[in-house]
């Protein structure tokens, strides 16, 4: 997720580096430092078999040998979900109950003060965090971060964080962060392209690259062509037309100077940010697919 961005000072400047915002206020925060998942079904489902445990006869003084055996893997897993989730109270209880029912003796009426007690904990604790949900689509953004991009990623390994981090921001309504990261996922491939078209600039980036490719494809015939891009003009000139439809979404929202992409403006409207995502994921799986090595 985008927390802030520099501005740009020259074409050297690094790539941000995902840091927790106390290291690094300024540049980018991982998701997972401000967003953790939680699985509500796995507390209900706890409950639940809680109350099956209250339900131990009280005129037993001791637990039986089976229904233990099945509490340990109960508490077991409370005890891993709470430290999970950061419920350090509730997680205290789950450690008193996992202890008694993997003692030898188990008395019926401790084991029931103790799941009382773990309830009222895991009550009080889940009151005070704010959960937010996704719907269905939004919720494959997230989840699934990387489908349709598995050919790309093959390609171009370095582009899978931009792309995991554009997909789960563009999920939680964060326009500007996805499109952000799909600038930089576009810059993997970038450079594998200038290579192939023999890009000279020392800047090689995105104004080098489409500069080049303007070149070879609308200013120069095909019988003047290198024996190498006569084989592959069909491929040159379908990435062509595409370079052209992401100057068409980027349009005064994201400058070529000095050879960078960067972002102009903050506001993105979830369609603007969608179409450019589409037209991004085009624009790299025809590199991965057709680029030649």
């Amino acid at each position: 997720m985008l927390a802030a961005i520099e501005e740009t000072i020259d074409s050297s400047d690094s790539v941000p580096v995902c840091l927790a915002w106390r290291e690094n206020p300024y540049r980018l925060v991982s998701l997972w430092e401000i967003v953790k998942p939680f699985p509500a079904h796995l507390f209900l489902t706890e409950v639940r078999m809680l109350e099956s445990t209250l339900g131990t006869s009280p005129y037993l003084d001791e637990v039986g040998y089976e229904r233990k055996v099945k509490m340990q893997t109960l508490f077991t897993d409370a005890v891993a979900d709470c430290a999970k989730f950061g419920l350090v109270a509730s997680r205290v209880s789950a450690e008193k109950l996992l202890a008694l029912v993997s003692q030898k003796h188990c008395p019926s009426k401790r084991l029931r003060e103790l799941v009382q007690e773990y309830q009222e904990r895991l009550i009080d604790e889940m009151s005070a965090p704010r959960f937010f949900s996704l719907t269905d689509e939004e919720a494959t953004y997230y989840m699934n971060s990387t489908q349709g991009w598995k050919d790309v990623i093959e390609r171009f390994p370095a582009a899978i964080t931009d792309i995991e981090e554009m997909n789960k921001c563009f999920a939680l309504s964060r326009y500007a962060a996805a499109v952000f990261h799909s600038v930089q996922a576009i810059e993997c491939g970038l450079l594998e392209f200038g290579k192939f078209i023999n890009v000279n600039d020392p800047k090689s980036g995105w104004t080098a690259v489409t500069g080049k490719l303007t070149i070879l494809i609308t200013k120069t015939k095909y019988t003047d062509l290198e024996p190498l891009y006569q084989e592959h003009f069909a491929f040159l000139e379908q990435m062509h037309g595409v370079v052209a439809a992401l100057n068409s979404a980027w349009r005064n929202k994201i400058s070529h100077a000095q050879g960078r992409l960067a972002l102009m403006t903050s506001e993105f409207s979830p369609e603007v940010a969608e179409e450019i995502i589409i037209v991004s994921r085009s624009f790299m799986r025809r590199l991965a697919t057709e680029l030649p090595s």
